[in-house]
């Protein structure tokens, strides 16, 4: 018992290679990563996403009242789904010093890859078999 507990002992106080320091810390990147991409999920899994993110992809920038008026949404669901984008970084909101006030969204250069993919994604959905 008592060799036994040394052992554990020793496991335990030996210090930690350069490769183990390596695998611990990419194995803590991939599980941010991870929690990103199912962020990412479950917002384009949100009503309304996808055809925010394809709809910019096709015209962009657009203002708040075009959005709404091409895809009819809620003016409240359309807000949250514009914040949530922003906020993952896939929209860009620019905001004039006019009055009326003018705020344009478009696809970031991050959202403008998720736009081909999406893109993509609807032209395999089409096709005829």
């Amino acid at each position: 018992m008592k060799k036994r507990t040394a052992l554990l002992n020793e496991a335990v106080d030996r210090p930690v290679s350069e490769l183990e320091k390596r695998i611990e810390q990419e194995q803590h990147s991939s599980v941010a990563c991870t929690g990103y991409f199912a962020k990412l999920l479950t917002a384009l899994g949100k009503p309304h996403t996808l055809e925010i993110v394809y709809g910019l992809s096709v015209r962009s920038p657009m203002r708040f009242s075009e959005i709404q008026r091409e895809l009819k949404i809620q003016p409240k669901t359309l807000t949250s789904r514009l914040q949530e984008l922003v906020k993952m970084g896939l929209l860009e909101r620019t905001v004039y010093n006019e009055i009326p006030p003018r705020v344009d969204y478009a696809l970031s250069q991050k959202g403008k890859n998720l736009g081909i993919k999406v893109n993509s994604l609807r032209e395999v959905l089409t096709e005829r078999h």
